[in-house]
């Protein structure tokens, strides 16, 4: 048994309970694997033949002679060497086995991701609705002061509607914001069932270098096995045109009567059989495997381009956002100082305290951009995490 299928059983052992999801698709997913690992040893004793049990009843019978034969044996045929293909045929086995454990593994940290990602954008679409409340009350001043200036003439019916369309936006936000969040939490229910959201915890979320996500990513550790898997598919390819020894045996109890003759006793018999075959197709076959050998390892290079590539993408993306979160630092800092600028205006009766009240919002819409961006981030970083084998996954 080799290391990554202890170290899947490992895992299996230890997270299989505690997973979010479902009990139905927890239950799936342990049956997925207890199918695999009985399959993998049903594989990989498929070499070792059964043994043949037969009876048999023939009745005979002509103008000349009736007679009757009883039987019953035990035969099997059992090759001892293949030149090879015995012992690729057992690592075939045991690569296949572990290749769709590693498949198991990617359903279920495809699970995982998709349960903390949604998680995660709950809690940030919680604070984008948060961020338009206060945007709408800032909106509901300036439209209280530009009805005002405009009652008065000192504003005209072109700055009126901008304020009135701009509240009316902020105002279908909200509801589009309403939606989502139902959805959302639809969403996640579908993958978590009965396990009540608030009691979710996110493990802690690395963000992974480059080598590390490519080492561990769960698709490349499939496809490394899938590349064993086919080499030792094509050994035991070419196993199959190399001489073999079969060892034969047969033993039996027959009971035979007629007119003229009765017998009955037991017999027996064995030996041992050298084969090989002469097979015109022989070159087509080995070359077949050989070029689906190939075709895995060029997929597995592919594929880990592609993720190279994902990669470099998902860190320009965070590098955007912690810029994002670096301008609304510099917001908060403009907006605290022109508020306690204003504070000190209002007081001494020059600003009314709709302007310092309009500032504080936007304060604290600037402190929920941060926090908006760094669960963006998080996001960011869950799509790789999950991507990857890892000890608590």
């Amino acid at each position: 048994m080799n290391k990554l299928f202890l170290f899947i059983l490992f895992c299996g052992a230890i997270f299989g309970d505690d997973l979010p999801l479902s009990e139905q698709k927890t239950e799936l997913l342990k049956l997925k694997r207890e199918k695999i690992i009985q399959d993998g040893e049903s594989a990989k004793n498929s070499w070792i033949s059964p043994v043949i049990l037969s009876t048999t009843v023939n009745k005979n019978k002509n103008q000349n002679l009736e007679s009757q034969t009883n039987s019953a044996g035990l035969d099997w045929s059992q090759d001892l060497f293949r030149s090879g293909g015995i012992s690729q045929s057992i690592a075939k086995a045991e690569y296949s086995k572990d290749a769709n454990l590693l498949g198991i593994s990617i359903e279920e940290a495809t699970y995982l991701k998709q349960i903390y990602k949604l998680y995660t954008q709950i809690s940030r679409d919680r604070l984008v609705y948060k961020q338009n409340e206060l945007s709408l009350k800032n909106r509901d001043i300036d439209l209280f002061i530009i009805k005002a200036k405009y009652k008065v003439g000192s504003a005209d019916i072109s700055e009126l509607n901008r304020i009135t369309i701009d509240k009316d936006t902020v105002r279908t936000n909200l509801i589009t914001l309403k939606n989502t969040l139902k959805n959302e939490e639809y969403e996640l229910k579908k993958l978590t069932g009965d396990v009540n959201s608030d009691t979710l915890q996110l493990p802690n979320i690395p963000l992974l270098s480059q080598n590390d996500y490519i080492k561990s990513h769960l698709e490349l550790l499939q496809y490394s096995q899938k590349n064993k898997r086919d080499e030792a598919i094509s050994g035991v390819t070419r196993s199959a045109y190399l001489p073999k020894l079969t060892f034969v045996s047969s033993l039996g109890y027959t009971k035979f009567s007629s007119q003229l003759n009765n017998y009955q006793g037991n017999d027996y018999s064995y030996g041992a059989v050298v084969s090989m075959p002469l097979d015109v197709n022989m070159n087509p076959v080995i070359e077949s495997s050989r070029l689906q050998h190939l075709q895995t390892q060029t997929a597995e290079l592919d594929r880990k381009m592609e993720l190279e590539k994902e990669y470099a993408m998902r860190i320009a993306t965070i590098a955007d956002y912690e810029e994002k979160i670096a301008v609304a630092k510099e917001m908060v800092e403009m907006y605290e100082e022109l508020y306690n600028s204003t504070n000190a205006q209002v007081k001494a009766g020059y600003k009314s305290t709709y302007d310092l009240e309009s500032l504080k919002n936007s304060v604290e819409i600037q402190k929920y951009e941060q926090e908006i961006h760094n669960k963006n981030i998080l996001i960011e970083k869950i799509s790789l995490y999950f991507d990857t084998q890892h000890e608590g996954k």
